[in-house]
């Protein structure tokens, strides 16, 4: 009986030093008394202010292709438990739109996939020429498109296990993509525009009451009278198919691409905005949704795009902002995290900006993270009252889990919990940065 006391005694002990030794109170310093958030307004302040001339517009295109082989799982959904993927519904691309005006150049790189990885973003920038601020990274969040890119303990979860036949693919097929349109720049015309389409989406974190991003907002490129390509940005989460879905395809973004470029000829990039608790709505169910929601808002876009004028040249911009993150906090229960030390063993992802492109006023905002809808909306309110209209993309070559406003902390939630990574207060701070950036 004295030995089982004394086992039971020292377990005992054991547990409690385990527990002091990896868990920690979370920690909700307001972002705006942190060193973190001075360290990144003092990166703003040093950077000049943009000034590029107007310059008549150039722009190439190109797309190529990424599925990967059957087998290789999915990535997006942890319920399927990396299953092997069974066939492919629709193929999947990168595709790039390069621009140049003058002797500034960017390109627009977006993927028919969950994101790109930061590890094969940064081999891609040095395989570029370019330099890295050059390249605006997009993708379109599809949770049916490659998995097999992750390495470390997070990501195998949501993409299973390595396959270096997928992060060869991604990369060379960026790397030509990318090379394919810088070669054929030619003269062009560009508008941009939004319009609501609030009838394929919800607020999946606060129900049909709460405020949803719903702008479908485009940037449209013509040469010698003719489409040339669209660059497309809306805010319902591509996932339409759900984990059972075991082949890979493009979700409703997709349809969306296909339908444009094959009524008008027009290359069509679509970029996941605000969704970080944004869901879809539309009629029937899996593939048959995802085309309702897809086609139709492929008709709005190609019904409005040509009603705003267009321009022949432009102020062309482009720049990173380094953000200083807060604390890594993988919480285990509303009050209580992971120390930081052994969650980072646990998340691979490291980089953290904030991705600009300018073209004269309008301004795009590239997240590291699943960027709320709510809190897009509150850029973009503050950006149009300084005449800059914005729109705001997610997983700009970073990923750094979700945000969602800080009020929102006591929801018992996966956008609050689960992957809220960085604490409630880091979606509140990146959308105090993006604001300042708006006003750049």
């Amino acid at each position: 009986m004295k030995t089982a006391i004394r086992i039971l005694l020292a377990l005992a002990v054991l547990i409690v030093v385990l527990l002091l030794i990896c868990v920690r109170p979370i920690e909700r310093t307001p972002y705006d008394q942190t060193g973190y958030y001075r360290q990144t307004l003092a990166e703003l302040a040093a950077k000049p202010p943009l000034a590029a001339k107007r310059a008549p517009l150039l722009a190439g295109i190109a797309k190529a292709g990424i599925t990967p082989p059957v087998g290789v799982p999915l990535a997006g959904f942890g319920a399927r438990k990396s299953k092997p993927s069974t066939g492919v519904h629709d193929s999947l691309y990168v595709r790039v739109i390069a621009l140049q005006a003058g002797e500034q150049r960017a390109c627009l790189i977006g993927y028919d996939a969950l994101l790109i990885h930061p590890d094969l973003a940064r081999t891609i920038e040095k395989r570029s020429g370019l330099k890295a601020e050059q390249l605006y990274f997009t993708a379109s969040h599809t949770h049916s498109g490659p998995g097999g890119w992750g390495n470390g303990f997070v990501e195998e979860q949501f993409s299973g296990k390595p396959d270096p036949r997928v992060s060869t693919v991604l990369v060379d097929s960026t790397a030509a993509a990318l090379q394919a349109a810088l070669s054929t720049l030619k003269p062009a015309t560009w508008r941009s525009g939004r319009l609501h389409a609030a009838e394929y989406i919800r607020n999946r974190l606060l129900g049909s009451q709460a405020p949803v991003d719903d702008e479908l907002v485009y940037l449209w490129l013509e040469s010698a009278e003719k489409p040339l390509a669209l660059f497309a940005t809306y805010s319902a989460h591509a996932t339409v198919l759900s984990e059972k879905n075991l082949q890979f395809s493009a979700d409703y973004p997709g349809y969306l691409e296909r339908r444009v470029e094959q009524t008008t000829g027009a290359l069509t990039l679509f970029a996941a905005a605000g969704l970080g608790s944004h869901s879809h709505r539309g009629q029937g169910e899996g593939f048959e949704r995802a085309r309702y929601i897809g086609e139709g808002l492929a008709d709005s876009l190609i019904r409005h795009a040509w009603a705003a004028p267009s321009r022949d040249s432009v102020a062309l911009s482009y720049d990173r902002l380094a953000v200083a993150p807060p604390l890594l906090q993988i919480r285990l229960n509303r009050d209580y995290r992971l120390n930081a030390w052994l969650a980072r063993r646990l998340l691979h992802f490291q980089d953290c900006y904030i991705s600009l492109l300018a073209l004269d006023e309008f301004r795009f905002l590239g997240a590291p993270v699943e960027f709320s809808g709510q809190l897009a909306l509150q850029v973009k309110a503050a950006a149009a009252q300084q005449g800059k209209p914005v729109s705001v993309t997610s997983f700009n070559g970073c990923y750094l889990g979700y945000v969602v406003p800080s009020r929102y902390d006591e929801l018992d939630a996966y956008e609050t919990r689960t992957m809220c990574w960085f604490g409630s207060y880091f979606g509140d701070y990146l959308a105090e940065v993006m604001r300042r950036l708006a006003e750049w």
